[in-house]
């Protein structure tokens, strides 16, 4: 849609300043050595603030960090990008799990309504992850969708 919506503009500010800001917080952080325990009880090292799910993934096997979609610290789903804060219990989540179908349809419904306000211009309404997939309802005055 030429031009974007306004609010495109105004959101993707927000983000910027808002990453930007974490970005500084979590460098300010001094990184301590930690424990990474995994699902079969072996240990792996990390650094708090530093080391995240991915990296550890990453250190077992390129191919299973990129295979993960979210995993789960101390039983808490956790992006794959999130820093680890301390001594964690990991669990490395792929889409054929579940839970890991489910973190990836949420996901793809964001993508979807992205796209949609981008393109069409439409008000997101609703957008759930549903059993075995994912959907969004959108409403635009100047625009029909069939």
């Amino acid at each position: 849609m030429k031009p974007p919506p306004e609010f495109i503009a105004s959101r993707l500010e927000m983000w910027d300043r808002l990453k930007a800001e974490q970005d500084a917080e979590l460098a300010a952080k001094v990184p301590v050595d930690i424990t990474v325990t995994l699902p079969d009880g072996k240990t792996v090292p990390g650094q708090s603030w530093r080391t995240t799910p991915y990296d550890i993934a990453s250190g077992i096997s390129k191919g299973l960090a990129d295979s993960c979609v979210v995993a789960k610290v101390n039983g808490e789903v956790w992006d794959l990008d999130r820093v680890l804060e301390g001594d964690v219990k990991l669990e490395l989540i792929k889409f054929d799990d579940e839970e890991g179908q489910a973190v990836f349809w949420h996901s793809s419904a964001h993508v979807l309504g992205e796209a949609m306000e981008r393109v069409y211009g439409g008000h997101l309404c609703y957008g759930p992850p549903i059993e075995q997939g994912f959907y969004y309802d959108m409403h635009s005055a100047d625009v029909s969708v069939k």
